[in-house]
């Protein structure tokens, strides 16, 4: 945090916590509604679920701009323009008349959302440091979690009482309630003294300067494989739980509610302890206890009990430790960074997370899944690979001077 921006009144926590809410809402508040959408538009299940992946891509993609624009102009103007395609992307998609135009919309409304996401994490960058930083981006990283686990249970009664057009305007209504509580309440965070400026020519060499500190590296890639396993969990359940399992689209989100729980434990314990027990300590006992809940997952699921009631305990361990890991590894990648670079640090993250994300729900959709063991086998994947990122890039490279 600079002395410019110490001298700026700190962002809401509430409101950052509701913009990220408000953009990872979007991605699972419709998936009870996926057969029907199938149905009405007269597609198949695959092309529907490639809404899924076009968010997560277009999210991703669309970080490596929204970064370096917030670090050149400011904050709030490009936060309230990506609200604003948000809105509009969540209106076109209730409108959509085809799976073509759904998709598109997608998109759109991917490149809005992202913006919650990258300014928030700057914005704390530039009013906070140290334990508050990490409690900040504890909160945040709740609401990152809970958000998408949280939506199918809204997502299904909508479903059920509206159809399926009514999950699209439910976050059309949240982009235009927080499009306005941003206009009225965030000031802007980054002084104009703070700025940097980096021209379109330069955005590949400022990423790969970045991508050359191994400490950021190591903090960013750990979060994000431990996304991705978030990622393909959310993707997976519902062909495991609904179709192989026989869970109906109406109830099928209680059974989820074991991993917002256990991630809400993690970062509840992670925001209490982090002055006093060092980030990275966090960090490796976050993995210990992912790899242990989704080895679990995995032991269950080829001894032929794997059940949504069975998954409960073992997917609340899991979590636990995700609510260690990835808040305390995003903040320490941005700890790694000059504050006028924050903006870009913060991009690249999110574009590993959700590149991540991405590549973890294209491998769920090529799956044929049997059982749960085809989602344990790649979260246990993904949990170990965010370990070692941690333990090979970050506790065995001396921090920079």
């Amino acid at each position: 945090m600079t002395d410019s921006a110490a001298d700026s009144a700190p962002a809401p926590v509430a409101l950052l916590v509701a913009l990220m809410v408000v953009s990872q809402v979007a991605i699972t508040i419709f998936l009870p509604s996926l057969p029907s959408i199938a149905e009405d538009l007269g597609t198949s299940q695959a092309l529907v679920q490639m809404t899924i992946s076009a968010y997560l891509g277009s999210f991703a993609l669309a970080q490596l701009v929204v970064g370096p624009l917030s670090d050149a102009i400011g904050r709030r103007r490009p936060l309230i323009a990506g609200l604003v395609l948000f809105t509009l992307g969540g209106l076109a998609c209730a409108l959509a008349p085809n799976i073509t135009f759904l998709v598109t919309a997608r998109v759109v409304q991917a490149v809005g959302g992202c913006a919650c996401i990258v300014i928030s994490r700057a914005i704390v960058r530039d009013t906070t440091d140290g334990p508050a930083a990490t409690r900040a981006m504890a909160y945040l990283g709740m609401s990152l979690a809970v958000a998408p686990m949280v939506a199918p249970l809204v997502g299904g009664q909508l479903e059920m009482r509206f159809g399926w057009q009514s999950s699209f305007l439910a976050t059309a209504l949240m982009g235009g309630g927080a499009l306005v509580a941003t206009l009225l309440t965030l000031k802007e965070t980054l002084p104009p003294a703070a700025r940097q400026f980096t021209r379109a020519s330069n955005l590949i060499s400022t990423y790969l300067n970045l991508s050359r500190m191994v400490r950021f590296m190591g903090y960013s890639l750990s979060a994000g494989a431990m996304a991705a396993t978030f990622q393909a969990f959310l993707a997976g359940t519902p062909i495991a739980f609904i179709i192989v399992m026989g869970v109906s689209p109406e109830t099928f989100g209680f059974f989820l509610i074991s991993a917002p729980a256990g991630y809400i434990v993690g970062n509840f314990i992670a925001s209490r302890l982090a002055r006093t027990v060092p980030r990275e300590r966090m960090i490796w006992i976050g993995g210990i206890l992912s790899i242990a809940g989704t080895s679990a997952t995995v032991a269950l699921a080829l001894g032929g009990l794997d059940t949504p009631t069975t998954l409960i305990l073992p997917v609340f361990i899991y979590s636990w430790g995700s609510g260690f890991l990835i808040p305390n590894s995003l903040a320490g990648a941005l700890t790694e960074v000059e504050p006028a670079a924050a903006g870009s640090a913060s991009a690249l993250g999110g574009f590993i997370q959700m590149g991540a994300g991405f590549l973890s729900t294209l491998a769920i959709a090529s799956l044929v899944q049997t059982s749960f063991l085809q989602i344990g086998l790649l979260m246990l994947g993904c949990s170990i690979l965010s370990w070692l990122f941690f333990n090979v890039m970050v506790r065995s490279e001396k921090p920079a001077a």
